[in-house]
């Protein structure tokens, strides 16, 4: 590792402890307040992109700087992966070395690589939004709080299932082995790790879930759950509440690290707002505004990523935040949508509704092949008889039309080897 990514990674740890009690105290911001912090960043970042990042350096004279707001920024074209592939340079700032910068990939699920260069201390803000996330439920945390997570760790094989991350204090399980067998040693890391906190997968927390109620075991010492990176379907989150009786924050953001939103104890999603501008177009695709990032701005982004929309504008929740709310919940990635005859796109939360009435359907995952064609695996509770069989297929032929369709049963899941989670719906059909 150079020394330059070593004093980096010193720096961010420094940054973490110096501005964490800043970044709590911006949850109780005036509407008015937050407006103008944002407006402040959005200036920045905009006077760096038009000066030196080729991309918008056209879009110099279209900026009233003088007169500034956040509509400014609709005066900017929307971007996507695919424009920035044609040519990344033209979106990376003209003073930056290419080859002393950091780099943060994502996951790849469309089968392009994409990276983008991360600003100086863009761990440590990840590191502070994280921990503020967890304080966005009924209690308050102090930096470094011990917490289970039980996501982004897969051991190989023969290594233990567990390790601890000593210097942010987190307990790692593996969402690989949530079973009979290994059940001892997550009840004593919990115990060890005295953690009020548990952050993992929806998927993984739903079936640790299954797993203690299977065993008739309560661990009362958890008050918060953090679920992230995944779809939370309403299945997941009526048997976590349920048997957990605490609050199950659900998180949303991206590895381009362009907006972070977070669920509060009264259901709502608050923007970070600190941290990014997040927009709805009309087809309820996220599109993500940076307000860290000054080396490669991304500006009107296309995440590819679609929200539920909310009913009414401009809400005011109970928990007393004025950090927007833009959306109800994610639905889920524009690649995760559903065709019926005709190619008519259909609303995922559908097979969502259509799932909660098969309570002996413990995990399900829909794969539709370009041809329309869907193939269908579900790990099961109980043993699903005929009735129940003929059932779910005439209600996937309800919403799809008279697709192809073929249902397996499967021992589990298998979650995907390359990004630990576990895919719901995945679509292969090209319009």
């Amino acid at each position: 590792m150079k020394l330059s990514h070593v004093v980096n990674k010193f720096t961010n740890i420094v940054y973490t402890y110096l501005k964490y009690s800043e970044y709590l105290k911006f949850q109780s911001k005036s509407a008015s307040d937050i407006k103008l912090y944002q407006e402040r960043k959005l200036k920045r970042i905009l006077t760096i992109a038009v000066n030196k990042v080729p991309y918008y350096k056209p879009y110099k004279s279209e900026i009233d700087f003088d007169n500034f707001s956040l509509q400014e920024l609709k005066k900017l074209p929307l971007i996507n992966k695919d424009i920035i592939r044609q040519n990344p340079l033209d979106f990376i700032r003209e003073d930056k070395n290419i080859n002393n910068l950091q780099w943060k990939s994502t996951s790849g699920s469309s089968g392009k690589p994409f990276k983008v260069p991360k600003h100086y201390f863009s761990d440590a803000i990840e590191v502070i939004l994280g921990y503020r996330a967890w304080s966005f439920g009924k209690f308050s945390y102090r930096l470094r709080e011990p917490a289970i997570v039980i996501r982004s760790f897969s051991p190989k094989e023969n290594e233990p299932i567990h390790k601890r991350d000593i210097i942010r204090n987190f307990w790692y399980l593996s969402p690989y082995h949530i079973n009979d067998g290994h059940l001892p040693i997550f009840l004593k890391t919990f115990k060890k790790s005295q953690a009020k906190v548990l952050k993992g997968y929806p998927s993984s927390v739903y079936i640790l879930t299954l797993l203690l109620k299977k065993h008739n075991i309560k661990l009362p010492q958890i008050q918060t759950i953090i679920t992230s990176s995944e779809t939370m379907l309403p299945k997941y989150r009526n048997e976590i509440e349920s048997y957990w009786q605490c609050d199950v924050l659900d998180w949303y953001g991206q590895n381009e690290r362009t907006v972070t939103v977070q669920q509060c104890s009264y259901g709502n999603y608050h923007n970070n707002d600190d941290y990014g501008i997040c927009e709805i177009d009309t087809d309820n695709t996220i599109i993500a505004t940076s307000l860290n990032n000054d080396i490669m701005p991304l500006l009107r982004y296309h995440t590819n990523d679609k929200a539920i929309p909310l009913h009414e504008k401009n809400i005011t929740c109970e928990c007393g935040r004025a950090m927007h709310i833009p959306f109800k919940g994610i639905e889920g990635r524009q690649d995760d949508i559903l065709y019926k005859e005709g190619k008519e796109a259909i609303p995922t939360i559908n097979f969502y509704n259509l799932m909660e009435k098969f309570q002996n359907i413990k995990q399900f995952y829909i794969l539709q092949e370009e041809d329309l064609s869907v193939n269908m695996e579900i790990s099961e509770n109980q043993p699903l008889n005929d009735n129940e069989l003929l059932q779910l297929k005439e209600g996937i032929i309800q919403r799809l039309g008279n697709v192809p369709l073929q249902i397996n049963v499967v021992k589990e899941i298998q979650r995907n080897k390359q990004t630990d989670k576990v895919k719901i719906i995945e679509s292969k059909v090209k319009l």
